[in-house]
């Protein structure tokens, strides 16, 4: 029997919020200088849409975005902003699955949670789509985590045994957030400050994460985490599906991005079956605790190299698997061969400057890079092992779980025809 065509759908995350000028001290180095302070990464609309519509050309079909101002090249909160370039995008490249990011990163982002609140940071997530909103929305990453390690602390220590058990679903329900501000700590592998998240309470952000889940719900849009972490990255996501208040992925699809690379918890594989394990676990969402054995939700995997440039060296090692077995490759290249292989189980593979903003020659030394640069050199490499790129429509929206969610949102829509989608109000106050 023949081994099945594999596809991926190519994704690009262009710009992201930790390799920006005010995130970075200078060094003197001026390569690493240049790479961490995002001097490449483009921070005008119409710089950043004429580079999707070239990546859209070659094959891109996801497109994430964190928006940038355009005068301090900072990540911004400024839904104008978004708006346009969504706008802008949907009209250029129809086909395009777009994705905002909600970082808490950057001070023009916490200063703009001090003056308007928390919603703030992720109130892309209220915006329709025909009015500039996107598909995705990333709802959760690093911030949020705040909310496991509160239970954690409270608890035990977790492991991915325990997050698993009817024990942790107990758990949920009899935990109560925190409401103590403190600083925001987390180890993560990152620019100067691109790990300064502030202060904020596990309440607040349990509150922010219900209200984005009911924000696209509300909707009739698609739900998006990112892992950056893995037992903890897990355990929010699974607290999440979970919980009565939350229920994450009650309407059928999840997409997980794994970025591999983000920090020591989840560091970048070193073989492929490490790389599958992980894979796994994630895909292990797609049931319920109570119920493993009926498919609730269509999970669908989303892998990035998040790896830093100080570090791009000690990932250039030989990969382990596919036609190339045994050839040295940056983190990227095997990434992408990992992805590619029939068994991965992945179904987007993210490149782009948000993750690693340069390129690796095939000496394992760095250089300035960019999006389209980074998107072709993934494409060399699925190709190299035998895949192919998705980018017919239909087929993208049927594998991606969202034709799910469209016919659900339409019959309540058909049922509650005011538009009153369900009993969930936003920006409840409350929370248990």
């Amino acid at each position: 029997m023949s081994t099945p065509h594999k596809t991926l759908i190519l994704g690009c995350a262009s710009t992201g919020a930790k390799f920006t000028p005010r995130n970075h001290y200078i060094t003197g180095d001026q390569l690493l200088d240049s790479i961490c302070t995002g001097a490449t990464i483009h921070a005008s609309e119409q710089a950043i849409v004429d580079e999707a519509i070239e990546l859209y050309e070659s094959g891109c079909r996801y497109y994430h975005y964190h928006a940038r101002n355009p005068l301090t090249r900072e990540q911004t909160t400024d839904n104008e902003i978004y708006q346009s370039v969504s706008r802008t995008i949907q009209r250029a490249c129809k086909d395009t699955l777009l994705s905002f990011g909600a970082s808490r990163n950057g001070r023009e982002v916490q200063d703009n949670i001090k003056k308007f609140g928390e919603w703030e940071r992720v109130s892309q997530c209220a915006l329709p789509l025909h009015f500039g909103g996107a598909h995705f929305v990333t709802i959760q990453a690093a911030i949020e985590l705040q909310v496991i390690c509160d239970m954690e602390r409270k608890l035990r220590k977790f492991d991915i045994e325990y997050l698993s058990s009817a024990q942790f679903s107990q758990d949920i329900n009899s935990y109560t957030p925190s409401d103590r501000v403190v600083k925001a700590t987390m180890e993560t592998n990152s620019t100067s400050k691109g790990a300064d998240y502030g202060s904020t309470s596990p309440l607040i952000q349990f509150q922010i994460y219900r209200n984005a889940i009911a924000a696209r719900q509300q909707l009739g849009l698609f739900h998006e985490v990112e892992w950056v972490q893995l037992t903890r990255s897990y355990g929010m996501t699974r607290f999440a599906v979970e919980h009565p208040a939350l229920r994450l992925g009650s309407s059928g699809q999840l997409n997980i991005i794994l970025l591999f690379g983000f920090s020591s918890r989840l560091p970048f594989p070193q073989t492929y079956e490490e790389f599958c394990n992980i894979v796994d676990i994630a895909k292990s969402l797609e049931y319920d605790l109570a119920n493993p054995n009926e498919i609730k939700r269509k999970v669908t995997i989303t892998v990035g190299a998040a790896v830093m440039p100080q570090h791009a060296e000690l990932h250039y090692q030989p990969v382990d698997v596919g036609p190339q077995k045994g050839t040295p490759m940056c983190a990227l290249r095997r990434l992408a061969t990992y992805a590619a292989q029939p068994d991965s189980k992945v179904d987007i593979l993210r490149v782009g400057m948000e993750d690693t903003p340069y390129s690796v020659d095939n000496e394992g030394r760095v250089h300035m890079g960019d999006n389209l640069q980074l998107l072709h050199i993934a494409l060399e490499q699925v190709t190299a092992n035998g895949a192919s790129i998705e980018t017919a429509p239909e087929s993208i929206i049927h594998r991606m779980g969202l034709d799910l969610v469209r016919t659900e949102y339409l019959a309540t829509q058909r049922q509650t025809p005011l538009g009153d989608c369900g009993p969930t109000s936003l920006y409840q106050e409350t929370v248990l």
